[in-house]
């Protein structure tokens, strides 16, 4: 590609959001931007049939972009599944607010 495209590529900067827990306490944790094909993934999980697959859905977002500071992962699907629901809905919503899905969550009724 001739030209500088590097905005269209996902960035490596590290995110910070302060998330509410379930004791009440707030916590701030890291996230980083997801390549196309990962939102990919959640949209089609979401508009699954198979209602398990959409209802694991967020969590292929939420362990994609949930990092240590120096961008290690910091859970696995497995883990995801076993967040608390508000939880998983507070590290949603951050993971979509730093990637531009916000909308994506309104169209749905989710918020």
């Amino acid at each position: 590609m001739s030209g500088d495209y590097s905005a269209l590529m996902v960035g490596d900067t590290i995110h910070e959001r302060e998330i509410e827990l379930a004791d009440g306490t707030k916590r701030t944790l890291h996230f980083k931007e997801v390549p196309a094909q990962v939102f990919r993934k959640w949209i089609i999980a979401r508009n699954s049939e198979d209602d398990a697959v959409r209802a694991a859905s967020a969590e292929i977002l939420i362990v994609a972009s949930m990092c240590e500071p120096d961008g290690r992962p910091v859970l696995t699907l497995e883990q995801a599944a076993r967040l608390k629901p508000a939880i998983a809905s507070r590290l949603f919503d951050a993971v979509l607010d730093i990637n531009g899905g916000a909308n994506e969550k309104k169209a749905e009724g989710q918020d």
